[in-house]
């Protein structure tokens, strides 16, 4: 497994509390001699190709960096830990889950109850009082769910793909045009690769940097529930390479977007698996509060989504960065 993936998906990384996921970011990019920005809203972000003034000729990618979490609202007198959601994920799937906090501290997620709301959950730190919790963590601490990195054949199983993936891909294309110096200056476009923060809190990240750099195209490249478990009835699937969102919960693909995506695909020899789903993502936010940026999403099909153990086809995340290289090589 490529190492820079296996040190995005460690890195701790919940909404407004990204700075180990940016870190690693930093470290790949001063290796790379590559220049990057950080706005206000700690988005980073990445302009290469020509200087132009024209919106016309910007086009930006997106990948967020922030995964679900918890955060802690009250500890009782017995020392558990009762939280709140970070992002809009199925409770019963973490419960009995392991979670980490920032400073390091783990817990199991705990629910008595068969069907779970988050008012239900609380997180046990292995201690008999309040006050024994309160030398390990404080309300207000954060934690993100801890699970292994496994290889599944063709397919990786961890926490986090959503959206580590996202944020390989863009670093990926980014050192093959960091490389390629004489081809990088032929591009007579603008470029700018967002690793955008607070995703899980109404993509605020996104839409800052989407005023900021006033694009003419975006691109969201994000995780996807995948249709394929044993009881699912979708054609979305892992191993069949990557998604095309027509249609999701706040974003009609604007169909420049869609064809210029299609072309790309096309010359990857891959057929996308359209995308028709419930969920919204960053995309529908851009488009729809930022004068209408021409918005589509490109996902890596993610089973188990929101879990301690996503699975990931090595393969799909390849073909994504080849890709969105011959969106940028048109």
């Amino acid at each position: 497994m490529d190492i820079l993936l296996e040190k995005l998906i460690k890195a701790f990384g919940t909404s407004s509390h990204e700075e180990g996921v940016r870190n690693v970011i930093f470290d790949k990019l001063n290796e790379l001699d590559v220049n990057y920005e950080v706005d206000k809203m700690d988005n980073v972000i990445v302009k290469m190709g020509a200087k132009v003034q024209c919106e016309e000729d910007k086009l930006m990618f997106v990948s967020h960096m922030d995964t679900i979490g918890l955060i802690a609202t009250v500890i009782d007198d017995k020392g558990f830990v009762k939280v709140g959601n970070l992002g809009d994920f199925k409770i019963n799937n973490i419960i009995d889950s392991l979670v980490v906090f920032e400073n390091g501290t783990i817990g199991r997620v705990c629910s008595d109850k068969k069907s779970s709301e988050i008012d239900d959950v609380y997180i046990d730190l292995g201690v008999n009082s309040r006050e024994e919790a309160l030398k390990k963590i404080k309300e207000g601490d954060v934690a993100v769910l801890k699970g292994e990195i496994v290889k599944i054949g063709d397919n990786i199983s961890a926490p986090a793909l959503d959206n580590r993936v996202g944020c390989y891909m863009l670093l990926k294309i980014i050192e093959g045009l960091s490389k390629d110096r004489e081809k990088l200056g032929e591009l007579n476009k603008e470029f700018s690769f967002v690793f955008s923060t607070q995703n899980m809190l109404d993509g605020r990240g996104a839409r800052a940097a989407a005023y900021s750099i006033n694009p003419m195209y975006c691109i969201i490249v994000d995780a996807e529930e995948s249709s394929d478990n044993l009881e699912g009835k979708g054609r979305f699937k892992l191993g069949n390479g990557v998604g095309l969102h027509v249609f999701d919960g706040n974003l009609i693909i604007h169909h420049e977007a869609k064809e210029m995506l299609e072309n790309a695909c096309k010359k990857a020899n891959i057929e996308p698996q359209y995308v028709f789903s419930e969920k919204g993502t960053d995309g529908g936010r851009i488009q729809r509060e930022t004068n209408g940026i021409k918005t589509g999403v490109l996902s890596v099909p993610v089973r188990y989504k929101n879990s301690i153990a996503e699975m990931a086809n090595i393969k799909d995340i390849e073909k994504g960065i080849e890709v969105l290289c011959n969106v940028i090589f048109n």
